[in-house]
């Protein structure tokens, strides 16, 4: 996730051309982060430091940490932190811009402190984001005062990631009243913890959704393209139900709902999250003790 958040960041400010982030998230997947990255990005090691020792690793079998602490660069304490970030997902990112000669990490850390005023982060905001874990970068993008969407919001994304796909990004969610669009599909848990969810597109945006979910290549947004979007609903309701019914909290998950035929959805109050997946933006909404329903064009 921490890839494309950054990555389109990058693309908008002309860092970067689409081809080359597409690229950039194919090769992220399969890299094995430097030790020598990983020491610039924590600020213990300078890039000419660590060019130093991989020009001398050309002409001795040694590992690249095993010399930097011979030369004084860092302690071996030091050596095993830097060990275990090497799976870290924004320090992939790093690795695959670097490989592909676009730019440093210490030109990327420059950017990334850009990326931070504009979107008035803190550094522990950007701790988070760069942890690549959605449970610790979804807070930063609800409101305050918002948190009692948390859980369900999570698990609506864990789920699109693992079901639909894992390269999506988000802006920031907003409390409202209705959400406009085309198509779309609702969905209802009912008893002592009363939640609806819904997912709405404009266009044919929902498209690569459902076909992703469905496992078929719908060509329009028909009934069959929607009832693949309410089957996603309703897998995420059904897992979070599941999630607070072990906790002994008795729920009814109602049949998701869905129409070809409206102008938007709307609710006395929801939490409205617009998602971009597979290229496309769309609007999940959930909205806790009110009902969501849909609203028919005239």
């Amino acid at each position: 996730m921490v890839a494309i958040i950054l990555g389109t960041y990058l693309q908008k400010k002309g860092l970067l051309t689409y081809e080359q982030l597409e690229n950039l998230l194919l090769q992220q997947r399969r890299i094995h982060v430097k030790l020598g990255l990983i020491a610039v990005s924590e600020g213990l090691m300078m890039q000419e430091e660590t060019d130093k020792i991989n020009e001398m690793q050309a002409a001795m079998d040694k590992k690249f940490g095993d010399i930097a602490i011979e030369q004084g660069y860092l302690t071996e304490g030091e050596v095993e932190a830097l060990l275990k970030k090497q799976g870290n997902a924004y320090l992939k990112f790093a690795q695959a811009l670097e490989d592909q000669q676009l730019m440093t990490v210490e030109q990327l850390e420059q950017y990334m402190m850009d990326f931070q005023m504009e979107n008035q982060m803190t550094f522990s905001d950007m701790e988070d984001l760069k942890s690549g874990d959605v449970d610790r970068i979804l807070p930063l993008y609800i409101p305050a005062g918002q948190e009692k969407y948390l859980d369900a919001m999570g698990t609506a994304l864990r789920t699109i990631m693992r079901c639909v796909d894992t390269e999506i990004y988000f802006e920031k969610a907003y409390v409202a009243s209705q959400c406009e669009g085309a198509y779309g599909a609702i969905q209802c848990i009912d008893g002592e913890r009363s939640l609806s969810c819904g997912m709405i597109g404009k266009g044919q945006a929902l498209l690569p959704v459902a076909s992703a979910f469905g496992k078929e290549e719908f060509e329009e947004m028909n009934e069959d393209a929607l009832d693949a979007i309410g089957e996603l609903l309703n897998c995420i309701s059904g897992l979070y139900a599941s999630g607070i019914s072990r906790g002994g909290v008795y729920v009814e998950l109602y049949p998701p709902e869905y129409s070809t035929d409206i102008c938007g959805i709307f609710c006395d109050e929801m939490l409205v999250l617009p998602i971009y997946i597979k290229g496309q933006k769309i609007h999940f909404t959930v909205a806790i003790g009110n009902k969501i329903e849909m609203k028919q064009e005239a």
